[in-house]
Order: structure tokens, then C-alpha cells, then sequence
């Protein structure tokens, strides 16, 4: 008897030290992940502006095709994006939750100057183009956003029926 009570208390004091173990191996593996997932994500700045200028310059490319814009338009137009995009980074650089609606207002601002100084450049077809373009991509994007939020809402209603049962 008393062997058999030592034989437990045995393997149950090396079972709970082996899972102690196991446990911290495997707590540390993950902390060793999760530094380098937010190492990794911290280099990802300087890649994002990367991806972002190339992103530019494919719809610049696309829109200087689909426009038929010659060179000499198509160097004007991208000045003038690169204005914009200055404009805008500064405007959001500066502004604060505060005062939304004045950051909206500057945001028009800016989009309608942009405007104007295309409508300099293309001619009134191109402009047409490009402005029917422009709204078709509003148009996708507003469709994505009301198909996350129909998704989220379905998710919403699925965890509220399970809350219910």
C-alpha cells in the first residue's frame, strides 16, 4: 500500500513538473512569436509608403491609358496628385478628433482645388472619364463597407442567438 501511495505521489509530482515544463516552453515560444510578429510590424512603415507609392503610380499608369493622356498630361496630372497627397498628410498631421467637421471642410477644399487643376489638364472627355471612373470606385467602396457591416451584423445576430439558447 504505502508503495503504491508512493508511486502515485511519484508520478503525480513528475507529471505536474513535466506539464510546468511543457507549459513554459510553450509560453515562451509564443512570447518569441509574438516579438517578432511586432518586430516585424514595425519595419512595415517604411513598406506600406513603398506599397502606397507603387499603388500611385500602377493607377497613375492605368489612368494615363485608359485617359490615352500624352506624357507631357500625364507628368501634370501626377504633380498634381503628388500636391494633393501632401496636402492631405499635412491636414492629417495637424488636425485633431476636435474639430472634425473644419478637417472635413479642408479635405473638400483640397479635392475640389484638385479638381479644378485636372479640368486644366484633360480635356472635358477626359474629364468625364475620369470623374465616371471616380465614382465608380466611391460606389465600390461604399459596397464593401455596407458588406462588412452586413457581415458584422449577421455576427452580431449569431452570437445573440447563441446568448439566448
Amino acid at each position: 500500500m504505502k508503495k503504491q501511495l508512493f508511486s502515485l505521489a511519484l508520478l503525480l509530482s513528475l507529471g505536474t513538473s513535466f506539464a510546468g515544463t511543457s507549459f513554459a516552453a510553450t509560453s515562451a515560444a509564443i512570447g518569441q512569436e509574438q516579438r517578432q510578429d511586432r518586430d516585424h510590424d514595425k519595419g512595415k512603415g517604411a513598406k506600406k509608403g513603398q506599397r502606397g507609392a507603387q499603388h500611385q503610380q500602377r493607377r497613375l499608369d492605368q489612368m494615363a491609358k485608359e485617359l490615352d493622356l500624352s506624357s507631357k498630361d500625364k507628368s501634370k496630372v501626377e504633380k498634381i496628385f503628388q500636391e494633393q497627397q501632401q496636402q492631405m498628410q499635412a491636414l492629417r498631421s495637424r488636425s485633431n478628433s476636435a474639430d472634425r467637421s473644419q478637417a472635413m471642410a479642408e479635405r473638400k477644399r483640397i479635392q475640389e482645388s484638385t479638381d479644378k487643376k485636372l479640368k486644366d489638364v484633360l480635356s472635358k472627355k477626359q474629364y468625364a472619364q475620369f470623374e465616371a471612373k471616380r465614382q465608380e470606385r466611391q460606389r465600390q467602396m461604399a459596397d464593401r463597407h455596407n458588406d462588412r457591416r452586413g457581415n458584422d451584423q449577421r455576427g452580431n445576430d449569431r452570437r445573440d442567438a447563441s446568448r439566448r439558447s
